[in-house]
């Protein structure tokens, strides 16, 4: 058995500096510009469309509106937003730790031109700099879980909330009955994520309650990223040798060496229905 870890901003932050190479390489990310899983269906022609497909079940699952002033918390390289401002004409804020994915979102919403609705910032999801009700949605696509204190997210989120105000996620959920410390499997996945530990969905419900908020929505569509998750593995696979030969002349950084091994972790955990992908939606009471 082998402890659990907890990450630190920097080493997140290091996460997604350091492997935004590899997901260029294998994750159309010029043309997606998304890090997150796609949904595929009968109509989805390639892997740029099941990403875009993402930010569309979940934005028609929350209802959003071109009034909607957003929050997108952990942004990543910032395709969500710029999906949201092309496509719902609304107002987007995208927040991430990382000043090179600022750098990059920044160019991308200029390549699309929607500039004048999106900005990115670097800024700590649990605790920002926005005054009180400042967003009627908040948007996390996989990246609620990565928080080590998911209790601190929500406490932000409805600090940030206008009352009736929308926490929108999709993400990682715990499907079964599991103890990190005691499943390999899932700390490969995660830990190579820079996640800690993820939460089921009765968990997640319990903590939304605390926080005061009511989930009105769950959608689980993990039989329709299945194509992508495959597709994980494959790049996994592929970049397996090229990535030991590498490691014996360089210096890689931590997550650069075992980055492979957690694209494999996650369809084996995938294939033992340990974790499901879910996409919800959270009101805030008052």
């Amino acid at each position: 058995m082998s402890l659990p870890r907890t990450f630190s901003n920097e080493e997140i932050r290091n996460y997604y500096d350091h492997t935004q190479t590899h997901y260029r390489q294998f994750w159309k990310l010029n043309e997606s510009m998304g890090l997150h899983y796609g949904i595929w269906n009968e109509r989805t022609r390639s892997l740029a469309e099941a990403i875009k497909n993402t930010n569309s079940e979940l934005a028609n699952l929350g209802e959003i509106k071109p009034s909607d002033r957003v929050l997108d918390a952990g942004c990543g390289v910032g395709g969500s937003a710029i999906f949201l401002a092309k496509n719902y004409g609304c107002r987007v804020t995208g927040i991430t730790l990382s000043e090179r994915q600022v750098k990059t979102a920044t160019n991308y919403a200029q390549q699309n031109g929607v500039a004048q609705l999106v900005d990115f910032q670097c800024m700590d999801y649990t605790h920002t700099d926005f005054p009180d009700q400042s967003f009627d949605i908040v948007w996390a696509i996989e990246s609620m879980q990565t928080a080590s204190d998911k209790g601190a997210f929500l406490k932000e989120t409805a600090r940030l909330l206008k009352p009736g105000g929308k926490l929108l996620v999709a993400d990682v959920f715990k499907a079964k009955s599991w103890q990190i410390e005691q499943t390999p499997v899932m700390q490969t996945m995660l830990h190579g994520w820079a996640m800690s530990d993820v939460l089921s969905i009765a968990e997640l419900d319990e903590m939304l309650e605390n926080h005061g908020f009511a989930r009105s929505q769950n959608r689980d569509v993990t039989a329709e990223i299945a194509p992508s998750i495959r597709r994980i593995l494959w790049a996994s696979l592929a970049g397996m040798v090229g990535t030991k030969v590498y490691n014996l002349f360089h210096r890689a950084t931590w997550f650069s060496r075992i980055h492979y091994k957690t694209g494999i972790a996650q369809f084996r955990a995938w294939r033992r229905g340990l974790w499901s992908y879910n996409l919800l939606v959270a009101e805030k009471l008052n």
